[in-house]
């Protein structure tokens, strides 16, 4: 015996279409806040690694290494003349001498824009809305980091670089109105060569009792 089959109606579709049409309006900004958090730390995460190569290219070496943020190309061809740049959003990695080049990363890598002037991800941005952030950049920021062949840096001072995306919106330290969305983090090179990312939003009561996230 044939038993009768029934499909769904047109009107059925039709609903079921609207439906998700208004579950997908509704979860996209929540999405997109996503995906820019994820490129952000993504962002922070290659420039902890580079800085952790210079490190640890300057023990192996048993010579000055030197991690720079540059605005010039961080190709071989230029390992001798790029300049060190606070507002640079490529790094390198070359000796001090700057006769060798070890490594380079353009900040557009990955971004997923078509130049570096599009590229979102700032580091130690000023410009708004990071200037109202109650988590500033530093005062003085640091454009490079001279590591010598014990792992320690030159430097006076730990230096901090903070990563912010201001195309999304306010960081999550700034209450607003309108709050902040955009988990913004740090890395923190300590005066021993130490390096580490950290995220300012995470509660000094909740870093004081073991919340490792936090700065």
């Amino acid at each position: 015996m044939n038993k009768s089959r029934r499909g769904f109606s047109l009107i059925e579709l039709v609903i079921a279409v609207a439906i998700m049409g208004i579950l997908l309006a509704l979860g996209a900004p929540t999405f997109s806040t996503y995906l820019r958090n994820v490129k952000l730390r993504s962002a922070a995460e290659a420039f902890m690694s580079g800085v952790q190569l210079a490190r640890s290219e300057a023990v192996r070496m048993n010579a000055n290494v030197e991690f720079l943020l540059t605005a010039d190309d961080p190709l071989a061809a230029n390992v001798a003349t790029a300049t060190a740049a606070t507002t640079g959003v490529n790094w390198m990695v070359r000796t001090a001498d700057r006769a060798t080049f070890i490594d380079g990363k353009f900040g557009i890598e990955g971004s997923g824009q078509r130049s570096a002037a599009d590229v979102s991800v700032r580091i130690n941005d000023t410009a708004s809305p990071a200037d109202t952030d109650p988590d500033p950049p530093p005062a003085a920021p640091v454009a490079s980091i001279v590591f010598n062949g014990l792992g320690r840096t030159t430097l006076a001072a730990p230096a901090v670089f903070k990563f912010n995306d201001p195309g999304s919106g306010r960081c999550l330290t700034d209450p607003g109105p309108p709050a902040g969305v955009v988990r913004c983090l740090r890395v923190a090179v300590a005066v021993g060569g130490q390096t580490r990312l950290c995220d300012p939003s995470i509660s000094a009561a909740a870093t004081a009792a073991g919340d490792t996230r936090g700065c």
